[in-house]
């Protein structure tokens, strides 16, 4: 199990390195002279800011949208959750089983919905955000970030479990005080009198 969680990290890495890197060498073109996904597709995460307690899911909802005027090249969205108050990286894989979708091409003005439900396993503020990319193309669209705020769950009764947990020593105990009261009272009753 930690030979995964350390190939997924450098997996993450690596896909963030390149992010950067892309983002570093400026707007390419991608063939035929189209103009950059970064200034053609836009990416809306929705909704922008949710509250959770730990144990619930959310339902976030991702725009791709195609505002340039000739077809994008077949994309594909991934979804990827940071905490950024943290040095060490948070696993999106243990938040949500799919992390990239493809959409295809986008017609000029086309939009496409891709929706995401990601289950939180730790509480705290995380900022969540999605990219739409082109295999083959050096360029991306980012979205907005989503803030994710997540509660930890304390609660005095978890499952509604409490009435049950105090309710059944006590009925037992109140049970077998009452056959201790009886049995000393049937005792008492059948002992021979003093002579």
């Amino acid at each position: 199990m930690r030979w995964r969680s350390s190939v997924t990290a450098a997996a993450r890495l690596v896909f963030t390195a390149a992010l950067v890197i892309v983002a570093l060498s400026g707007p390419a073109t991608s063939p035929a002279g189209a103009n950059p996904l970064a200034e053609t597709v836009t990416v809306i995460v929705d909704p922008p800011s949710s509250s959770v307690v730990l144990g619930e899911a959310i339902d976030l909802s991702v725009a791709v949208t195609n505002g340039g005027p000739a077809a994008s090249p077949p994309l594909v969205v991934h979804i990827d959750i940071t905490k950024p108050d943290q040095a060490t990286s948070v696993d999106p894989e243990d938040w949500t089983s799919t992390l990239s979708k493809p959409i295809g091409v986008l017609e000029p003005g086309q939009t496409v919905v891709v929706d995401w439900n990601i289950q939180p396993i730790s509480a705290g503020t995380f900022a969540t955000y999605a990219v739409a990319l082109a295999p083959g193309v050096d360029n991306i669209a980012a979205s907005n970030v989503a803030e994710v705020r997540v509660a930890d769950q304390r609660s005095l009764n978890p499952g509604g479990i409490l009435p049950v947990a105090i309710g059944a020593p006590a009925l037992v105990g109140g049970l077998l005080l009452a056959q201790m009261y009886f049995a000393r009272r049937g005792r008492r009753r059948t002992s021979p009198a003093p002579s």
